[in-house]
C-alpha cells in the first residue's frame, strides 16, 4: 500500500516539474473557425472576424452602395494604423481588406506600392527605343484616387483585483476626397478578461 503511495506521489511530482520545464501544456493544431480566445493579445481569429465584420458593413452601407452604383469610384487604402502596446502585422490585415474589397467590384484601385518601379520600367523602355512614341504613358495620365479608406488599432486595459480586462477596437473611416465628406465609418469591438493566478 506504501509502495503505490510513493509511486503515485513520485509520478505527480514528476508531472507537475514536466509541466514547470516546458511552461505549457501540449500543443494542438487550431481550427480556423474557433473562436474561443487562447490569450489577451489580438488572435488570427480576431483579426479574421474583424476584416469579414468590417467589409461586410462598409459592402451593404446605403451610402457607399449610393456612392459607387453604376460609377465603381477609385479607392485609396491607407495601412491602417497600430495604437497599440503590441506587435501586430498591420500590413497584413490591410492588405486582407482590400483583397475583399477588390473582390466585391465595387470599387477601382491604383497600387501606389509599384508606381516608383512601374516609373523606372516606362524610362527604361522609352530610353532603348522600345515603346511607340505615340502611345508612350506621359506624366499626369494615370487615375487619381476619389476614395480614401483609414483605420486604427486601439487598446484600452483595465486591472480589477487579479481580473485583467483588456478591450480593442478596430475603427475604419472611409472618406470622399472630392467633397471631403465622411462616407462611412465604423469599429469591431474587442474584449478579453482573465483572471491572474493567486501564486
Amino acid at each position: 500500500m506504501k509502495a503505490n503511495i510513493y509511486f503515485f506521489v513520485g509520478l505527480t511530482l514528476f508531472a507537475m516539474c514536466t509541466g514547470c520545464a516546458t511552461g505549457h501544456g501540449p500543443v494542438y493544431v487550431g481550427n480556423p473557425d474557433d473562436v474561443r480566445p487562447l490569450t489577451t493579445k489580438i488572435e488570427p481569429q480576431d483579426v479574421r472576424v474583424t476584416v469579414e465584420k468590417m467589409t461586410e458593413s462598409l459592402l451593404s452601407d446605403p451610402g457607399v452602395l449610393d456612392a459607387t452604383k453604376g460609377a465603381r469610384p477609385i479607392l485609396d487604402i491607407e495601412p491602417m494604423k497600430n495604437k497599440t502596446q503590441m506587435i501586430v502585422d498591420m500590413k497584413s490585415i490591410t492588405d486582407s481588406i482590400r483583397m475583399r474589397l477588390i473582390r466585391s467590384r465595387q470599387f477601382r484601385f491604383v497600387d501606389r506600392s509599384t508606381s516608383g518601379a512601374d516609373i523606372t520600367i516606362m524610362d527604361e523602355q522609352a530610353q532603348l527605343g522600345l515603346t511607340d512614341r505615340r502611345k508612350a504613358i506621359r506624366p499626369g495620365q494615370q487615375s487619381a484616387a476619389q476614395m480614401y479608406l483609414t483605420g486604427e488599432l486601439t487598446e484600452m486595459t483595465q486591472t480589477d483585483g487579479r481580473t485583467l480586462h483588456r478591450s480593442y477596437k478596430f475603427s475604419m473611416i472611409l472618406k470622399d476626397l472630392l467633397s471631403g465628406e465622411i462616407v462611412w465609418a465604423d469599429e469591431n469591438p474587442i474584449s478579453k478578461v482573465t483572471h491572474r493566478s493567486v501564486f
